[in-house]
């Protein structure tokens, strides 16, 4: 993983790269000095090479990821164990490794806890009594051989 601080000019190498790619334009400054990240921080894919835009926060790049991840972790409440970052720092990784780990345990925790699964009160016109049955809407209606109920309905579709 390559880093480029923010505010700072990028390398020669990535600006044929960003000048032709539209979609990024509004992260880069584009001057005739040369391009450089707006106050945006994050990560970028090109050419199958993983850039960092590093907040300036730190000297150091691993602290800036450190703190970057943290930002990220404490911004969207991610739950994330001490075992986690123990396993993340004793390899080396990518950052989109680490969140695809996350989601994956979430996604598994979800399948092994089920479907979301919930009692639905509802009311019906029906031929036969099911549930509750509700006189005031039965006197309204004499002609009718159908009764009105209430009943509930187990539902996983909720």
């Amino acid at each position: 993983m390559q880093y480029l601080t923010e505010n700072q000019i990028i390398p020669k190498e990535l600006e044929q790269n960003i000048k032709d790619n539209q979609n990024i334009h509004h992260y880069f400054d584009i001057s005739f000095k040369g391009i450089k990240p707006k106050n945006y921080c994050g990560f970028l894919s090109i050419n199958n090479d993983s850039y960092f835009i590093v907040p300036k926060i730190a000297d150091e790049h691993t602290q800036n990821l450190n703190t970057f991840i943290y930002m990220l972790i404490y911004a969207y409440d991610i739950n994330l164990k001490n075992e986690d970052l123990v396993n993340a720092d004793n390899k080396e990784h990518q950052i989109f490794e680490l969140f695809i780990r996350l989601f994956s345990d979430a996604l598994l925790d979800e399948f092994k806890r089920g479907v979301f699964k919930q009692y639905i009160t509802m009311q019906e016109n029906l031929k036969v009594l099911r549930g509750k049955y509700i006189i005031e809407k039965n006197f309204t209606n004499f002609y009718h051989q159908n009764i009105y109920c209430e009943f509930d309905e187990f539902s996983m579709d909720n």
